[in-house]
């Protein structure tokens, strides 16, 4: 039993939220106040004296921590004999917005967010930022072990192995294949917003004015590079490393 389990003197059970943890991440909680909160997006928080008191926003920055605990413990054990410089490199990729943004979406968590947005546009960093809360809270339900477990479970599936040794250079080798067939390229931002800090942008490939990738990133080069991974799929070229 956790420790946030054996002080609380009544668990309590939303029923549907319990569902949505037992199909994302394999185990039935028997309090889910904490995936809750979690799924909880500052929009829909209740404000006391001007602060947030129910948001995800302190498990999003738990979550984050623990994820780059469990990344590097996983890949400190299967690259035994390379240095730190690489293992940085190897984690970066893991942990990186748009990363996050696609797995949170592959687990079916913008459908559970509790959101008030108003007229806003619902951003995809909202659901990376949950996905990040959500390990938060299993973090505190859980522990660190079975955390860890659960999150090497999914990003597997994910294809973590691959993601860590993707060091194609898309855009170079896209650029490289249109001069070679005389198509045209062109990179436009769509999205491009400061939030808590940090930039995200959405970025367009137009291959001979149609549209064959769309990217995120927390930089626009980032964002750039994912577009013309995502074009160069659905072109069917097959880059060399």
């Amino acid at each position: 039993m956790s420790w946030t389990n054996w002080f609380s003197p009544k668990s309590k059970v939303d029923k549907h939220a319990q569902a949505f943890i037992k199909k994302a991440f394999g185990y039935t909680p028997k309090d889910t106040t904490l995936y809750l909160q979690a799924l909880r997006h500052s929009s829909a928080a209740t404000k006391i004296n001007s602060q947030l008191k129910n948001s995800n926003e302190r498990l999003e920055f738990l979550g984050d921590a623990v994820l780059d605990s469990i990344i590097a413990h996983y890949l400190y054990n299967k690259f035994l004999s390379l240095p730190e410089g690489e293992l940085t490199k190897m984690k970066s990729k893991v942990v990186r917005r748009d990363n996050l943004n696609m797995i949170g979406y592959s687990l079916g968590i913008v459908e559970e967010l509790d959101l008030k947005l108003g007229n806003q546009e619902m951003h995809d960093s909202i659901v990376g930022n949950a996905m990040e809360a959500l390990i938060g809270a299993l973090y505190l339900d859980r522990g660190f072990d079975d955390t860890r477990e659960i999150v090497i479970r999914i990003l597997k599936k994910q294809g973590l192995d691959n993601i860590v040794h993707d060091d194609v250079d898309y855009k170079s080798k896209l650029h490289e294949w249109s001069q070679k067939y005389k198509r045209t390229l062109q990179y436009k931002v769509v999205e491009h917003r400061n939030e808590n800090g940090s930039s995200f942008y959405k970025v367009s490939l137009m291959v001979d004015d149609h549209e064959h990738g769309l990217g995120s990133g927390n930089s626009k080069k980032s964002a750039e590079q994912n577009a013309a991974k995502m074009a160069s799929e659905n072109l069917h070229i097959r880059p060399q490393k």
